[in-house]
């Protein structure tokens, strides 16, 4: 143990006597690489799927654009079936107003 006190004091930067004993981590090795690889695996898999839904989102954005550049501008956007625009809602709420008076 002197001697690894003597190493440090010298200005070593290593606290292990070897490669093998960090790798080892004082028995606990397997623990700790395990720890390390899993949490480099979850950034990996996060980045990787952050990129890709990136790519969907602009591939999709890009169709819409293409799409709206070959629409006519008359032709408006359709509606779903059984939707009501705008003014006729303010058309209807005009008649159920003359109505009740």
């Amino acid at each position: 143990m002197g001697g690894r006190m003597d190493r440090r004091a010298q200005g070593y930067l290593m606290y292990f006597d070897s490669f093998a004993d960090f790798l080892q981590m004082g028995k606990h090795g397997l623990y700790v690489w395990l720890a390390y690889g899993s949490t480099a695996l979850v950034l990996l898999w996060t980045w990787l799927s952050a990129r890709q839904s990136l790519a969907r989102v602009t591939r999709r954005l890009q169709q819409q654009a293409q799409l709206a550049a070959r629409a006519p501008a008359s032709a408006g956007t359709k509606m779903p079936a059984g939707a009501v625009s705008a003014s006729e809602r303010e058309q209807n709420l005009a008649r159920s107003d003359e109505s009740e008076t």
